[in-house]
This record gives C-alpha cells, sequence and structure tokens, in this order.
C-alpha cells in the first residue's frame, strides 16, 4: 500500500516474470509498460489505469478490473481467460494477437477498431458492443454472442465457427470468407437444399 492514498505510477517499466496471482492491486498506474512472462491469474485491479502497456505470454485469467481503465493494451501469446471486461473504466481499447480468450465478456464495450487475430474466443459474450471496423482475423468463435452488435466493416476472413444473426447484428460492409459466410444463412429463416 502507498501512503497518502497517492497512487504509485509505473512509465516504461519492463516486469518479467511476475507473480501476482490472487493479488490486490490498488491505485497504480501503467503506462507503456510490457509484462513478460508474467502470472496476474485472479488478481484485483482497482482504481488502476493500463495505458499503451504489452502484456506478453502472460496469464490473465480471471482478473477483475474495478474502476481501472484498459487504454491502448496490446495482449500477445498469452491466457486471458474468463475476464468481465465491461466492468473496465473507460476509455477502453485492448487488442489480442495469439491468444485464448474464451468465456470473457466485453457487454456494451464500444470497440472500434479492436483487434482479435489468430484467437481462440470461446463462448465470449460481444452483446451490445460496437466492433466497428473491428478485425477477427483466424479466430475461433465457437459459441461466441452476437445480439444487437455493430460489426459495420468488421473483417471476419479466415475467421471460425462464428454464429452471427444478420437480422439482430449490423454486418454493412462486413467482410467474410468462405465456406464460413454460409453460417449466415441459417439466420435467414430460408431453407437450403443441398
Amino acid at each position: 500500500m502507498q501512503d497518502n492514498n497517492e497512487a504509485i505510477v509505473h512509465t516504461g517499466k519492463r516486469f518479467e516474470e511476475v507473480i501476482y496471482e490472487d493479488k490486490h492491486v490498488v491505485a497504480r498506474n501503467f503506462t507503456r509498460c510490457t509484462f513478460y512472462k508474467s502470472n496476474l491469474k485472479g488478481c484485483v485491479f482497482e482504481d488502476c489505469s493500463f495505458i499503451d502497456c504489452i502484456f506478453e505470454s502472460c496469464d490473465l485469467s480471471l482478473i477483475k478490473l474495478k474502476h481501472t481503465s484498459i487504454n491502448g493494451v496490446k495482449i500477445i501469446d498469452s491466457k486471458a481467460i474468463g475476464i468481465v471486461w465491461y466492468d473496465a473504466g473507460t476509455p477502453f481499447s485492448v487488442g489480442f494477437t495469439n491468444s485464448r480468450i474464451s468465456y470473457c465478456s466485453f457487454f456494451g464495450k464500444t470497440m472500434k477498431k479492436a483487434h482479435f487475430i489468430n484467437c481462440m474466443a470461446n463462448e465470449v459474450d460481444f452483446s451490445e458492443c460496437d466492433l466497428t471496423q473491428s478485425d477477427f482475423r483466424g479466430t475461433d468463435l465457437s459459441g461466441a454472442t452476437f445480439a444487437n452488435t455493430d460489426l459495420t466493416k468488421a473483417s471476419f476472413a479466415g475467421a471460425r465457427n462464428y454464429l452471427i444473426d444478420t437480422k439482430t447484428n449490423k454486418i454493412k460492409k462486413a467482410k467474410f470468407s468462405l465456406p464460413e459466410a454460409l453460417s449466415l444463412l441459417y439466420g435467414l429463416d430460408i431453407i437450403i437444399e443441398e
């Protein structure tokens, strides 16, 4: 804990092999920091901020974000399973590459131009999100929920196992690739014969 309730500021630092599993971290501000091969599983971040930070080869599963802002964060080659991202403050922007983000909820978040590249995103809740121009290239979206989601100009090229109802989601000018794009027909109440 810090004295006089002042935030502790970390700028441009590299944290390697930090083990902070199930810790409660309060009033820490991280700007342009890199976390590498660190275990933050189950950590509670309260009144914190992460600005332009990178998490590489980390385990962030089940972290909790109380009054914590996430802005310009990149998560690479990491596990970030079971996180309730909608609890994070604003502004909010995070991108994922080669990571496992299954069982997360982004409910209601504005995430324009977000990146979900080559990820495992099973059972992720994207309901009510603004994912305009987001990139889901190469991501497995098995069981992911899209409901009242704005996917305008989003790219699903190479993505797989998604089920997106074209009547309840905005998909204008979104990009899809075959054969996965055929899944868009299932919500149209039509009969497809072979």
